[in-house]
């Protein structure tokens, strides 16, 4: 393929021209939020994958679209050696 044209451009966060083959999993987020707005049960979404595959895009799509839908977001960036809860508290209370 050609490497100008090539529209894959590996970069943390960096959004592609196209969410190519993530239907599903998008569409598995509007259904979360549906259920949850209509205080049903739903499972979580746990994405898993090396570096570079596009998880933290898929995840600020997933904010953008929870956003749109009215719902209020906070970003928690989590570490090895700090606690989840320090973690929590800080953005918590920020939004507080």
């Amino acid at each position: 393929m050609d490497k100008i044209r090539n529209p894959f451009s590996p970069g943390a966060g960096s959004p592609p021209p196209e969410l190519a083959g993530r239907g599903d999993i998008l569409e598995q987020a509007v259904v979360l939020f549906g259920r949850v707005r209509e205080k049903r049960a739903e499972k979580s979404i746990l994405m898993t994958g090396l570096r570079g595959v596009g998880k933290t895009v898929l995840l600020n799509k997933m904010e953008q679209m929870a956003q749109n839908a009215g719902y209020h977001t906070l970003f928690v960036e989590a570490y090895e050696n700090k606690p989840l809860a320090a973690l929590l508290a800080t953005v918590t209370q920020a939004a507080v």
